[in-house]
């Protein structure tokens, strides 16, 4: 894989490669992926790392502004099968469990990520 590859990328490529061992299907049907957006809003009363939904709007949720721009803007999503995608991170400084595939930096204290773990 290239340098000039993107974490979605090799996600992505990553996921291509799973087949189901007792006949060798693929395990993800990569041709339909399906998009979601979702909306947030800024909300400072919403404590960091949270989102809520907003009952005003259905499909919207609130989340603190340094939660907003944490999170990193193109994620795959899926069921328990995307487990082992997992990159599971202790923040140093604030000491919260954070999965890096969702985020550019700690959405708690705002402490920097390293690149790999």
């Amino acid at each position: 894989m290239t340098d000039s590859m993107n974490d979605l990328e090799r996600k992505f490529l990553q996921l291509k490669k799973c087949i189901h061992v007792e006949n060798s299907a693929p395990v993800f049907d990569m041709q339909n992926p399906v998009n979601f957006i979702v909306n947030l809003q800024p909300d400072l009363e919403i404590s960091r790392g949270m989102f809520l939904p907003n009952p005003l709007l259905p499909g919207t949720f609130r989340a603190h502004p340094v939660t907003i721009r944490a999170l990193k803007k193109d994620i795959m999503v899926g069921g328990f099968e995307f487990d082992d995608l997992e990159d599971i991170h202790i923040c140093g400084s604030c000491k919260h469990k954070l999965d890096r595939q969702f985020w550019h930096f700690c959405p708690f204290c705002e402490a920097n990520l390293p690149e790999k773990s």
